[in-house]
């Protein structure tokens, strides 16, 4: 009797052994497979706050060039220098200059005429390398007038002439010749969208007229 007790008595203990390794392996897999859950979580979690940041810093910059207003001070380089920086490439008269974006970057447009050929080139503003430059055959129809920017009130001053004038954010400028006379046209875009045309006197800095 004494010896069945102990067989049985140790088949209970090893199956009790058993029953715990079985308990043990199950809650350590259970553990396991909540951390798994967990880092996956975070993981997607801190996805979309990058994704989320990314979206906010693209709406920002968006916004940021939107609002941009041609700002002559922040150039490295004055219209003085595009001009002879042109004059360089092109033996001619001045025709034309003014400011204007190409390719979402600021530029400088200068215009020569010779006898026989017209030349337009767009320089960088910070550097005056060349953005655009084409030389074409001279065209007596367009019959061009000549004049030299040191004859000119200085485009800094029209353009603040012109804000005087109109309210809103000026995005560019150029020379025209009206009837004999030159003009700097300066566009300004208002906060309600709409642009408009402002002239100023080239010669005199006084302010002529707007035209939306």
């Amino acid at each position: 009797m004494n010896t069945k007790f102990k067989i049985t008595s140790l088949l209970i203990a090893a199956s009790l052994t058993l029953a715990a390794c079985g308990n043990d392996n199950n809650e350590e897999t259970t553990n396991q497979s909540e951390s798994k859950q967990t880092e996956t979580t975070e993981s997607t979690s801190d996805n979309k706050s990058e994704n989320d940041n990314s979206s906010i810093d693209n709406a920002n910059t968006s916004s940021s060039s939107e609002s941009d207003e041609l700002d002559m001070a922040s150039f490295s380089k004055s219209i003085e220098d595009a001009i002879e920086e042109a004059k360089s490439r092109f033996d001619g008269q001045l025709t034309d200059i003014g400011v204007s974006k190409e390719n979402n970057q600021y530029v400088y447009k200068i215009e020569l005429e010779s006898d026989t050929e017209e030349y337009e080139v767009s320089l960088d503003v910070n550097d005056l390398s060349v953005v655009k430059e084409e030389t074409e055959a001279e065209d007596d129809e367009n019959d061009n007038k000549y004049f030299n920017y040191s004859d000119l009130v200085k485009v800094e001053d029209a353009i603040q002439t012109a804000k005087d004038n109109v309210n809103g954010k000026v995005t560019e400028w150029s020379t025209d010749f009206d009837d004999g006379n030159l003009y700097y046209e300066i566009e300004i875009v208002q906060d309600n969208g709409n642009n408009v045309d402002v002239k100023v006197d080239a010669y005199t800095g006084d302010f002529v007229e707007s035209d939306d």
